[in-house]
C-alpha cells in the first residue's frame, strides 16, 4: 500500500489535508485571533511538520495571513463571511432582478457587500456577448475603483474613511487619487443616484452601479454592471442607469417586504 504524508493512505489523503486544514481554521476566534505556529501545534496536537505545510498552503491560498511569527484569517475567509453576513435574504432577494436585468442590457451584473476597504462579490450573472467582465462569486476589490465602489462611499461615511485609511491606489491612470475629486465625485453620486467609473482597476474596463437599501435606509449591497469600455461608454450607461436603477430599488423593496 502506497503511504502518504503522516502515514495516510494515499487515497484518502485529500480529505485527511482538509480534515487537518480545517482543525488549524477552528483554533481561531474573536478571542485568539492571532496565533503562533507552536500554538496551533499545541491546539491540535497535530505534528509541527503537518501543522507548518498546512500552514503555508493556507496563507498561499489567502485562507490565513502571516505577520512575523503570527498567522490570523486572511481575507479570503473574510469575503466568504460577508457573504454570509449578506444573508439569503439579499441573494434571495436580488437574484431573479440580477438574471433579468442582464437579460435586457446583455452585460455581466452583480450584487457587492462591503467589508471594509474592500467590496466582495456575492451574487453574479455572466454577460451572454463574447467579449466580457468575467468576476466570480468571492471576489474581493478595492472599494477606491470602480462604480460599486463608489457607491458604498457615496453613502456611507465608514465607507469612505476605511478607503482613505487604505490608501487611494493609482490602479490605472484614470484612477481617482485625490481626496478632493474623490468628494466631488461622491457628491455627484448621490445627487444622480447612480455611478459610472471608467477604467479605474484595469484599463479597458468600465462600470455603472446602484445602491441597495436595507432597513433603515442604510446602504446594504451595490448593484453593478460591468463591461468593456468599448461598449460601456459614458453615453450607454446614462441610458442603461434608469434600468440599474429601477432593478436595485426592486431589490431594495424585495428586502423590505414582510416575510411569511
Amino acid at each position: 500500500m502506497v503511504v502518504a504524508a503522516d502515514n495516510e493512505p494515499a487515497d484518502g489523503g485529500s480529505v485527511q489535508v482538509v480534515r487537518k486544514s480545517a482543525r488549524i481554521l477552528d483554533c481561531f476566534s474573536a478571542r485568539t485571533p492571532r496565533l503562533r505556529a507552536a500554538d496551533i501545534v499545541q491546539a491540535t496536537g497535530l505534528p509541527t511538520s503537518t501543522v507548518a505545510r498546512i500552514l503555508r498552503t493556507l496563507v498561499g491560498e489567502n485562507l490565513l495571513q502571516r505577520q512575523g511569527q503570527e498567522y490570523s484569517i486572511g481575507l479570503r475567509v473574510t469575503a466568504w463571511s460577508a457573504a454570509a453576513k449578506a444573508g439569503s435574504d439579499l441573494i434571495s432577494a436580488a437574484s431573479p432582478h440580477v438574471t433579468a436585468l442582464r437579460d435586457r442590457c446583455r452585460e455581466s451584473c452583480g450584487i457587492y457587500v462591503r467589508q471594509g476597504a474592500n467590496r466582495v462579490s456575492v451574487l453574479g450573472a455572466e454577460s451572454t456577448h463574447s467579449i466580457v467582465y468575467r468576476g466570480y462569486v468571492g471576489q474581493i476589490l478595492p472599494l477606491q475603483a470602480g462604480a460599486a465602489g463608489k457607491i458604498f462611499m457615496a453613502y456611507d461615511e465608514d465607507a469612505v474613511r476605511a478607503a482613505l485609511e487604505d490608501g487611494l491606489v493609482a490602479y490605472t491612470e484614470k484612477a481617482v487619487t485625490d481626496p478632493e475629486v474623490l468628494d466631488k465625485r461622491l457628491e455627484q453620486i448621490r445627487e444622480q443616484g447612480w455611478a459610472f467609473t471608467e477604467e479605474e482597476r484595469e484599463p479597458g474596463l468600465n462600470s455603472v452601479a446602484a445602491p441597495v437599501f436595507g432597513p433603515g435606509g442604510a446602504v446594504v449591497a451595490a448593484l453593478a454592471v460591468g463591461a468593456p469600455s468599448f461598449r460601456l461608454t459614458h453615453a450607454a450607461a446614462e441610458g442603461l442607469a434608469a434600468d440599474v436603477c429601477a432593478t436595485a430599488e426592486a431589490i431594495s423593496r424585495a428586502l423590505l417586504a414582510p416575510r411569511d
